[in-house]
């Protein structure tokens, strides 16, 4: 299977004097994945994603998207069409004086019709519930709503892969759990996701977890893989999973031996010594 995304031996440091901030790192993401990235602050992760549409670009090695090299500066316009990041302070990305404005405003850039930026906007807003506010200014949405705005704003590009970095981890839980749908709903409809979050119980969604520690991966597999091996969280400085913390406290005082630390396998198991 070809990768959508392919990162080969790359390095990144901002100027020669400074540390190196990404080392070595290799990964394909292919399409219609869902790619969870963790790790500690200053890890990483956040750089590493900035590559993939070229906001950054390596200082050794090479990243290609759809084939296309991100260091080709006559690339990363069809690059950033194919792969749409929704960051983490939705503000930031908010450039409309009403929700219908801020959501058209990257179509008429790249010179789409009126009429056919109008559709999408439309279906856009219908979509992530938010065409009944769409005259509305964005400073007085919630954080939710500018979440989801932000989120519009990507879609209408119709981009096939979408980076969502720690877009939850400013939003209250019930907020979170609805971009999170969101996430999981585009995911269902063909999407590739590439999600950066600190939120550790979010890993059972992904296809495939990354864990990233001093601007190396250190673990590159399924999330099952990833909790049915303690060191992989010891080492990215990430606090243990909930589940996995009452899996091992279970083994060490009663010596009893869960036959998983999968939370939401756990349940039955747990019954039978109630």
């Amino acid at each position: 299977m070809e990768s959508v995304i392919s990162v080969k031996n790359v390095w990144l440091r901002y100027g020669s004097r400074h540390d190196w901030i990404l080392r070595e790192i290799n990964l394909a993401v292919y399409e219609g994945e869902w790619v969870t990235i963790v790790g500690g602050n200053g890890s990483g992760k956040s750089t590493l994603v900035r590559l993939f549409n070229g906001l950054l670009k390596p200082s050794l090695g090479d990243v290609t998207v759809y084939g296309k090299t991100t260091s080709d500066v006559r690339n990363l316009m069809t690059i950033r069409q194919h792969v749409g990041m929704v960051f983490q302070n939705a503000d930031n990305q908010i450039v409309g004086v009403t929700v219908q404005e801020d959501t058209i405003f990257g179509l008429y850039n790249i010179g789409v019709a009126q009429e056919q930026a109008e559709h999408r906007c439309r279906d856009v807003l219908q979509r992530l519930g938010l065409y009944e506010i769409k005259d509305h200014p964005p400073h007085l949405l919630s954080g939710g709503e500018k979440q989801k705005l932000a989120i519009a704003g990507v879609l209408a590009m119709e981009p096939k892969v979408i980076v969502f970095d720690e877009c939850t981890s400013m939003l209250d839980s019930k907020s979170a759990k609805e971009v999170h749908k969101i996430m999981s709903d585009l995911h269902n409809c063909g999407f590739t996701i590439i999600q950066v979050t600190n939120e550790i119980e979010e890993i059972f969604t992904a296809d495939r977890l990354v864990v990233m520690r001093k601007g190396t991966i250190r673990f590159d597999g399924t999330p099952r893989e990833a909790v049915d091996n303690p060191a992989v969280f010891k080492d990215s400085a990430l606090p243990p999973l909930f589940s996995v913390r009452i899996h091992n406290l279970l083994y060490a005082s009663r010596n009893l031996h869960l036959p998983t630390a999968i939370e939401r396998e756990l349940a039955d198991p747990l019954w039978k010594f109630v």
